[in-house]
């Protein structure tokens, strides 16, 4: 086996790996109808730069740095939000479940960009802090803030709905 076979067989294995992760989040960010197309580019632009991506750290979190790039420029500057969280999580769910989740998507929706990003990937993709930050090009502690940050807005923006709602139903 050559070296071009064993790059080959290994840029395989990682698509295999990683390609349901990064269509996750392309569905998320990329412009309406675009998002295979974004995967496809993802994975092109990484394999092109297959010798650096040792360099950037995780393959996954370098995959979804690439992903955010692409998504970003097919969107040329024009802002693309989470999917809308279910209404409900399954058919047994309560009404008042249901009402949580359109608070949270509602809650999401206000946060800046950076934050809903920062949030997303820590926790949508499992990210690691540091992988966060690479993501998102800023550094470990600017990413722990972002994400302290959001989670903070997010508490007194749900916590105030809850308030509101609580006192109008008493």
């Amino acid at each position: 086996m050559d070296e071009d076979d064993t790059h080959i067989h290994e840029a395989e294995r990682l698509v295999d790996e990683h390609y349901a992760d990064v269509l996750r989040y392309c569905r998320r960010h990329a412009p309406a109808g675009l998002a295979e197309d974004a995967v496809q580019e993802t994975f092109l632009r990484f394999i092109r730069t297959r010798t650096r991506y040792r360099e950037q750290g995780r393959v996954r979190a370098y995959l979804v740095t690439i992903a955010r790039n692409v998504c970003i420029d097919m969107a040329r500057g024009r802002a693309v939000g989470w999917e809308e969280l279910p209404e409900t999580l399954s058919g047994e769910d309560s009404p008042e479940d249901a009402d949580d989740a359109r608070d949270l998507a509602a809650a999401l929706a206000r946060l800046p960009r950076l934050q809903r990003e920062a949030l997303e990937l820590r926790f949508g993709e499992n990210l690691k802090v540091g992988d966060v930050g690479q993501a998102l090009g800023i550094s470990r502690f600017a990413a722990a803030r972002t994400i302290r940050s959001a989670l903070e807005a997010l508490r007194a923006d749900l916590g105030a709905a809850s308030g509101v709602q609580q006192g109008g139903r008493r």
